[in-house]
């Protein structure tokens, strides 16, 4: 706006300047000669001033140019930055998101009653779901999530009773939905290894407890929304 003033400033003392110059003492219609040579030097003033007049507009043009390729400049490096927080927010679970993936199905399977059996395998143990997260995070999973919960680098499992915790303190109960986002196929194969979950494969035959996953074109998962809690890092001074 400042170089838009100065612009117009400089058109409006052209006009002003030259208004003046012909109006300034006026010579007798018979000196003609003199007139001609007073308005020769005003049309030769005027075009020195006209000439200074326009090397400043450019100069003023050369300034706004310069303005608007740094304001450009800026922008696009802010723009690098927005960009690199998002991505950063979405590895950090900060960010909801939707894709295609799998749906793994988990619940507690039969008590069979037996005094001696005190192995209590035919419940879901947290050690079931850390399994199945690793498992799909080694089968190229991009994101997770435990019953709604998020499951980012700082997220453990716990014991709470008949309930596991997650995430400071979140409460999970059977049955378990874990959806994972990545490619359905190597998910699935993933899942599938007889090499993997062994242990649980075999307590879903042996106690009934529920064992399965759907592929899916599109699944959804919140953001993380507990605090993050660090025990030993500290900021550099």
């Amino acid at each position: 706006m400042t170089v838009l003033a100065s612009v117009s400033l400089a058109t409006f003392l052209v006009t002003g300047l030259a208004a003046t110059q012909f109006r300034s003492q006026p010579l007798p219609p018979s000196n003609r000669l003199a007139r001609e040579q007073a308005l020769r030097q005003s049309v030769n003033q005027l075009e020195d001033q006209n000439r200074a007049l326009k090397a400043r507009v450019q100069t003023l043009q050369a300034s706004v140019k310069s303005g608007e390729d740094e304001s450009a400049r800026r922008s696009s490096a802010a723009q690098q930055v927005k960009t690199q927080l998002d991505d950063e927010k979405t590895v950090a679970g900060l960010t909801a998101l939707h894709g295609p993936g799998v749906t793994v199905l988990l619940h507690d399977g039969s008590d069979p009653n037996d005094p001696a059996d005190r192995s209590l395998g035919w419940t879901v143990h947290y050690q079931d779901l850390q399994d199945i997260v690793n498992l799909l995070w080694a089968s190229g999973a991009e994101a997770i999530a435990v019953n709604g919960q998020r499951i980012v680098p700082t997220t453990a499992f716990h014991y709470a009773g008949v309930n596991i915790l997650v995430n400071n303190g979140s409460r999970l109960s059977a049955p378990y939905t874990v959806t994972a986002i990545g490619d359905p196929s190597s998910l699935a194969t993933g899942l599938g290894n007889p090499d993997q979950l062994a242990e649980l494969k075999s307590r879903s035959r042996i106690y009934g407890l529920g064992l399965s996953w759907v592929r899916s074109t599109r699944v959804s998962l919140p953001a993380y929304d507990a605090t993050f809690l660090v025990k030993y890092a500290q900021p550099l001074s």
